[in-house]
């Protein structure tokens, strides 16, 4: 519990955002007080800390000098800001980072309340379906089955109860959660002329109703290339097209397009 404290405190001094990290641990009673906090339609949940694969990370430190913490404590804010901005335009959000102070229970009660599972991106499973593979996160590990097929994290809600409190604290009906974040390099891209190679920043993500039910989850990526380690100009060019891409998809969702129909 000391060296969690320690860290969070470390990070936000050199941050020198207060609402940027959390202050404590705890679980929630979902017969507590049901009085609406800065609610909203939508509720954006960022990934787990562990939950973030990078190869860049060195090189940033180079850079900048930027330790590992802050490295990927300024990816996963600077992901939820860009989401948050993009999704304000289909419903309300509500995001962990706005009060961090007060949320922080919260936020640590619904990873408590949910698993990940290694899915295929063709046929992504429903959120509350029991997960029967030897994958997704155990003894604080990332497992994913050997395969040839595509897949990624999704999310499992394993206790019901979540999210009818998360939609009677902050009137939230739809929930993005940010499963995992991977900077990586893409394989075969090495490009001589330019003595060059294509990295991909990849977010594994999903949409999830009130009811528990999966509307939309996948992978999306975007790419930049190796000779990029500034984390401000990676967050500009790949982030805001990523954010864009899950505001659509839930936009989609919510206000469909009526069918267009040939009039004889």
């Amino acid at each position: 519990m000391s060296r969690i404290k320690t860290y969070f405190l470390v990070s936000c001094f050199l941050f020198l955002v207060s609402d940027s990290l959390f202050a404590q641990e705890g679980t929630i009673n979902p017969a507590e007080s049901k009085t609406s906090a800065a609610g909203g339609k939508i509720m954006i949940i960022p990934f787990e800390p562990k939950l973030y694969l990078s190869e860049i990370d060195m090189k940033i430190n180079q850079l900048n000098n930027w330790k590992f913490e802050q490295i990927r404590e300024n990816f996963r804010h600077q992901l939820d800001t860009q989401l948050k901005s993009k999704l304000q335009s289909v419903a309300t959000v509500f995001s962990f980072y706005s009060d961090s102070a007060k949320t922080w229970k919260d936020l640590m009660y619904t990873y408590k309340s949910t698993n990940l599972s290694s899915d295929l991106v063709s046929k992504p499973t429903d959120a509350s379906a029991v997960n029967k593979h030897e994958s997704g996160i155990k003894n604080g590990e990332i497992r994913v089955e050997a395969s040839t097929d595509k897949k990624f994290m999704n999310t499992k809600i394993t206790n019901q109860e979540l999210l009818t409190y998360l939609n009677s604290k902050y009137q939230s009906e739809y929930f993005v959660f940010i499963n995992e974040l991977d900077i990586l390099a893409v394989p075969n891209s090495y490009d001589l002329s330019t003595d060059s190679y294509k990295r991909e920043v990849t977010v594994h993500y999903s949409i999830v109703d009130k009811s528990g039910k999966t509307l939309n989850a996948g992978l999306l990526s975007s790419s930049f290339s190796s000779k990029e380690n500034n984390p401000k100009k990676i967050v500009a060019l790949c982030f805001p097209t990523i954010a864009s891409s899950i505001s659509a998809k839930l936009s989609g969702i919510i206000n469909p397009k009526p069918a267009i129909t040939n009039k004889k």
